[in-house]
């Protein structure tokens, strides 16, 4: 009977575990790992919420490329991003999308003082406004301006709590060794320090895993749809595990969105055939591949002061990837955004019909927004004496 990797009780039945974990757009799952109490303790507060800090540590990048979960959860927002020099706040939907706050009041208004607002749009304006009556005061808006100006570069980055990180990507390591070659393969193979480490904390996983950008890392030969998703298609962000014997050791390498590489070692040498498995985070639907891959010749192990000794790769290892995956979202961005102001042209010369004056001012308005894009400017639009409150 197959048992948990990690605490060796029967599984009737086993509990779902994403191979790859659900929040990173991980949509292939199996029964035959994890017992219930075992596949919840890496998101119980108790043990640290090994699997959140995971998730949370590639909030970023999710927010960038728009990575929705396995479980067709949303990427996530970005709170409280980032303050324009105007002292607006905002944050960021999925693909870095400001969005402003809803507006605040001052917490004193002198009577018969003037003050500029700022609110999210006419509903926000109106919310302001009630707030203000039921504190008793009679205000009046002279007049609104609807101004949209590009928000300045927000700069975003990466953090990782290390050891949290490392067990819940070494779990994906051990789960990924059971789909690849069976629960009973694993639980024979895969050593019970490790194990431990993964479950428990203790060890530390240092030992026995971290991210790794000095070792070679194996050659992958052909991506290859698997037989259950054969209209998989790769986006070059894949998440994939190969498992491959390296002297005498069996070693796993783990590369999350493409570029961001781990390894850990899982026990001694095998004997089995070098395997391989892939996902593609970005596709709607689940696209899974077989990897074929070729195994280094040499591996040197992680230990408690790898990420000491290799602070320097591993951060340029970091930035690289993470830096490559801003300029995917920059490029897609700017692409969406102009095809929509291109719509936005289309529909109003449409609408314009045959003034020429009408014609005129949608295109006038289309180089505007354009402009907006490429140089930073913006404008804004008179809405007249929109929201008013007489005074009573």
């Amino acid at each position: 009977m197959e048992k948990c990797v990690f605490c060796d009780s029967d599984l009737l039945p086993g509990s779902e575990e994403h191979v790859f974990l659900s929040a990173l757009g991980g949509k292939i799952a199996t029964y035959r790992a994890l017992c219930e109490p075992c596949n919840n303790a890496f998101a119980n507060a108790q043990t640290g919420k090994v699997d959140d800090a995971l998730a949370k540590g590639f909030d970023e990048l999710r927010n960038g490329l728009k990575i929705w979960s396995g479980r067709n959860g949303p990427p996530p927002t970005l709170i409280k991003a980032g303050t324009t020099p105007e002292g607006i706040e905002f944050d960021l939907a999925p693909g870095f999308v400001p969005v402003v706050r809803a507006g605040r009041l001052p917490n004193q208004l002198p009577v018969g003082s003037e003050h500029t607002l700022a609110a999210r749009d006419e509903a926000d304006a109106k919310r302001m406004l009630d707030i203000l009556a039921k504190r008793g005061i009679s205000a009046k808006v002279g007049s609104a301006t609807h101004v949209q100006k590009k928000v300045g570069q927000v700069h975003r980055s990466l953090s990782f709590d290390g050891p949290k990180i490392w067990r819940s990507i070494a779990k994906t390591a051990i789960v990924s060794f059971v789909v690849l070659y069976g629960n009973e393969q694993a639980r024979r193979f895969v050593s019970p320090e490790l194990r431990r480490a993964v479950r428990h904390g203790t060890p530390n996983i240092a030992n026995f895993a971290g991210w790794d950008f000095t070792n070679e890392w194996p050659a992958v030969v052909s991506l290859e749809p698997h037989s259950k998703t054969p209209q998989a298609r790769p986006s070059g962000f894949e998440h994939s595990v190969v498992i491959a014997d390296v002297g005498e050791n069996s070693v796993a390498y783990v590369t999350l969105f493409g570029g961001f590489r781990f390894s850990g070692v899982l026990g001694t040498r095998t004997h089995l055939t070098v395997r391989g498995l892939a996902i593609n985070p970005r596709a709607p639907r689940p696209a899974r591949f077989i990897v074929n891959a070729r195994a280094p010749e040499r591996y040197a192990p992680r230990y408690d002061g790898s990420l000491a000794s290799e602070q320097a790769q591993v951060q340029g290892g970091i930035q690289q990837a993470f830096g490559y995956a801003m300029q995917t979202w920059q490029e897609e961005a700017h692409a969406s955004y102009a095809e929509e102001l291109a719509n936005d042209l289309r529909a109003g010369i449409e609408q314009a019909g045959e003034s020429e004056a009408a014609r005129t001012l949608a295109i006038n308005e289309f180089v505007m927004k354009l402009a907006e894009v490429e140089l930073g400017s913006g404008w804004s639009t008179d809405l007249g004496n929109l929201f008013i409150e007489d005074d009573q």
